[in-house]
């Protein structure tokens, strides 16, 4: 299989290019010679980008599949213009077994729409305490996580840091003291990275930190990080779009925060301490959410949203956002793409940069409906995406 994507401004996290890029088995290689067997794709003067990535996805299957599953999910991650994913843990049941895994993994094979990784649990069953299931780990996990929850206790956490180092995991961590939050949020959050942070650099542990959200973390990360510590953190769209928004208003854990926080995040983003933006993609029914589940959708507007807030704004460029959104985040899942570079998969999202649109319930791809954005015009619209050279969506 042989492709040239032509007619293209190519975007990759440090350069622009107009030259076309060449495909051969799904793979960016040098130019060869065209011929009868070589297929053209005509890019229109479209943006190409590295598909996207995201370190924190939701996709509640299995056990809660009438929010979300596998297929709607990932067909919900194309037209935000992603191709790999990694899924957080609290299904039903939780991702603390060999047999449930496999079968995500192989039912997320089978349907050959996107790469999908999926955590395992840090504790059994979220129960706080139990490390033995991490003896019987499956060869493929690279992440463990009990999203959903911070792990209390400190010496678990400790003995966990250990098991991880020893088994050649990492970690994706999910920051809240849980007796303090119904009190103080800001304090719950903070607290529990300073611990990790700490834990993360003593024990020369790689942690990756989930949303975080608020001014203590996101500077105890810069700090601990300057130390030499393997922490990588991620933000969320809606934690740099929104601020200062009672928990009535918005219902997410974290909180949406104040705007001191929402600023100090994208001085971080500036400044190249925060690694990746990710969504934390989280589908309720209308029910769940009425009855005051957390979380929202943000797979299918991330781009956009962050297009807005962070390069349309001037506060970094369209390659920075690249980095946050594609390079960086492949690379610390182990990925091979992320880049538009000889040898690295050829997974392409392409977007019309100019293209405003009005995000409608009507066309969202998720089972779920409970997006922030519904009725927000936004610009930057994914007109198709490719994985491996092979075209997966095409807008309408």
């Amino acid at each position: 299989m042989k492709k040239v994507f032509q007619n293209a401004y190519c975007f990759d996290d440090v350069k622009i290019s107009n030259k076309p890029i060449y495909v051969k088995d799904g793979i960016i290689v040098e130019e060869f010679e065209i011929d009868d067997q070589t297929e053209l794709i005509d890019c229109n003067n479209l943006a190409l980008l590295p598909s996207f990535v995201d370190m924190h996805v939701h996709f509640r299957d299995p056990g809660f599949t009438y929010k979300e599953d596998l297929e709607s999910g990932s067909k919900a991650a194309l037209k935000g213009g992603f191709t790999s994913v990694l899924l957080m843990g609290n299904t039903k049941p939780t991702v603390s077994s060999v047999e449930i895994y496999e079968d995500i993994m192989k039912r997320a094979k089978d349907l050959d729409l996107i790469d999908i990784n999926q955590v395992y649990t840090i504790t059994k069953d979220f129960d706080g305490k139990t490390l033995d299931h991490l003896d019987n780990l499956p060869k493929s996990v690279k992440f463990i996580s009990d999203d959903g929850h911070g792990v209390d206790d400190d010496l678990t956490m400790y003995k966990a840091m250990l098991k991880a180092k020893e088994l050649g995991v990492n970690m994706t961590l999910h920051e809240e003291v849980r007796g303090v939050s119904p009190i103080d949020y800001e304090i719950a959050e903070d607290a529990m990275t300073l611990r990790d942070c700490y834990y993360a650099y003593k024990l020369d542990c790689p942690v990756h930190f989930s949303h975080v959200s608020t001014r203590g973390s996101i500077k105890a990360i810069e700090y601990f990080k300057n130390l030499g510590a393997k922490i990588t953190c991620e933000v969320t769209p809606h934690h740099l779009y929104l601020a200062d928004k009672k928990r009535e208003e918005v219902k997410v854990n974290p909180p949406i925060r104040s705007e001191i926080d929402r600023l100090t995040l994208i001085e971080m983003i500036k400044k190249g301490v925060v690694d990746c933006i990710s969504t934390d993609h989280a589908p309720h029914s209308k029910e769940d959410k009425e009855k005051g589940s957390p979380g929202f959708l943000g797979l299918e507007t991330s781009f956009s949203t962050v297009y807005e807030v962070l390069v349309k704004s001037g506060e970094i460029s369209l390659n920075h956002l690249i980095k946050l959104m594609s390079t960086n985040p492949a690379k610390i899942l182990g990925l091979n793409k992320g880049k538009l570079k000889i040898g690295y998969e050829a997974d392409f999202t392409l977007i019309d940069l100019d293209e405003e649109y009005t995000y409608r319930e009507d066309e969202i791809l998720s089972k779920s409906k409970n997006s922030l954005m519904i009725g927000k015009t936004l610009a930057g619209r994914v007109k198709r995406v490719y994985k491996k050279g092979v075209l997966k969506y095409e807008d309408n």
